[in-house]
C-alpha cells in the first residue's frame, strides 16, 4: 500500500511538472493579437469639479472600425477610405468592468483601464459609452441623484487619428478624458444633470502641468487656458499636487483662484513642450 501511494504522489508530481509549460504557453499565446485583428486599450481619466465625488456609471464600451478592407489608395497613393465606408463599418464592444466609477478618484494625473479588447483591424471612427441609471453627485457630504440629459444613456466621441497612440500595428491606446466640471448642469438647489462631455488625448502627444499650491486653506482651484481650451486641476488636500494633462500648444496661462479665506488669486503664463510636463514648482498664495 505503501508503495501504491508513493507512485500516485509521484504521477500527481509530474503531471504537475509537466502542464507548467503548457499553462504558460497558454497564456503567452492568449497575448498575442489574433490575425486580421487589432488589441485596443482605453484609459480613463477627469477633468474634476469641485464637489466630493462625482459618480457615473458605466455599462458598456463600444467601438466603431472601418476594416481595412474599405481602404483604398488615392491618386497620391496614400492611404484611404471609401466614400461609402459608414456602409461597412463594423461596432466592436470590448471588454469592461461595468459599474460606478468616481471620476474624482482619476484627477491629477490619475488614470484607469476602462475598455480592452479585441476589434476587427481597420480605423477606429467613433468611441460610444452606454451609461447605466447608479449616477450620482456628492456635495458637501450630502449624495444627489444624477439624471441623464433628455434620457440619453449614450454618449459618442469622434476620433481622428491624431487621437490614437499606435503602440504597435495592432496595438492601440485611447486616453477619453472625462470633463466633470462642463458634464454637470444645476438644475436647482438639489437636481443635477449629468451631459457628458467627453475628449480624446495622447499624453506623448500633448503636453502636460504640475506643481504645489498652498496652503490647504485657500481651498485654490488651478485652471490652464491653453490654444483655446481650457482644463482645471483641484490640488491635493495633503500636500498640494495637482497635474494636468492633454494641453495643445506651446504656451499655457496658469490661473489659481483662491476660492476660500480671503487668500489671493494669482496667474502667469507658462511654455509648453508636447510629452512632458513642465514643472510651475510649489506656489504659495497670500492673503
Amino acid at each position: 500500500m505503501k508503495h501504491l501511494r508513493l507512485g500516485a504522489l509521484c504521477s500527481a508530481v509530474l503531471l504537475f511538472v509537466l502542464s507548467i509549460p503548457f499553462a504558460c504557453q497558454k497564456e503567452k499565446d492568449s497575448s498575442k493579437v489574433p490575425e486580421g485583428q487589432q488589441r485596443v486599450r482605453i484609459f480613463l481619466s477627469d477633468n474634476p469639479v469641485n464637489f466630493d465625488k462625482v459618480n457615473v456609471d458605466i455599462r458598456q464600451v463600444i467601438v466603431q472600425v472601418i476594416p481595412d478592407s474599405c481602404r483604398g489608395r488615392d491618386n497620391n497613393g496614400n492611404d484611404c477610405y471609401d466614400d461609402d465606408e459608414y456602409r461597412c463599418s463594423v461596432w466592436d464592444t470590448l471588454d469592461i468592468r461595468p459599474g460606478v466609477y468616481n471620476l474624482l478618484d482619476l484627477s491629477n494625473g490619475t488614470d484607469t483601464l476602462l475598455a480592452n479588447g479585441f476589434t476587427i483591424a481597420g480605423r477606429i471612427n467613433k468611441i460610444k459609452l452606454v451609461l447605466g441609471t447608479q449616477n450620482s453627485v456628492v456635495v458637501d457630504s450630502v449624495s444627489y441623484p444624477l439624471t441623464l440629459w433628455n434620457n440619453n444613456n449614450t454618449v459618442t466621441i469622434q476620433v481622428r487619428g491624431q487621437d490614437i497612440d499606435e503602440v504597435t500595428s495592432d496595438e492601440l491606446q485611447l486616453w477619453l478624458d472625462f470633463d466633470a466640471g462642463a458634464s454637470i448642469v444645476k438644475v436647482s438647489n438639489n437636481r443635477f444633470v449629468l451631459k457628458p462631455k467627453l475628449k480624446l488625448f495622447v499624453p506623448a502627444r500633448t503636453a502636460g502641468l504640475k506643481g504645489k499650491v498652498w496652503p490647504d486653506d485657500a481651498r485654490a482651484v488651478v485652471s490652464a487656458v491653453a490654444n483655446g481650451d481650457t482644463l482645471i486641476a483641484i490640488p491635493e488636500r495633503h500636500d498640494g499636487r495637482f497635474k494636468i494633462r492633454g494641453l495643445r500648444g506651446s504656451s499655457a496661462l496658469v490661473l489659481i483662484n483662491a476660492t476660500r479665506n480671503g487668500y489671493r488669486d494669482t496667474s502667469f503664463t507658462v511654455n509648453l513642450q508636447a510629452g512632458r510636463d513642465t514643472d510651475v514648482g510649489t506656489i504659495r498664495l497670500r492673503n
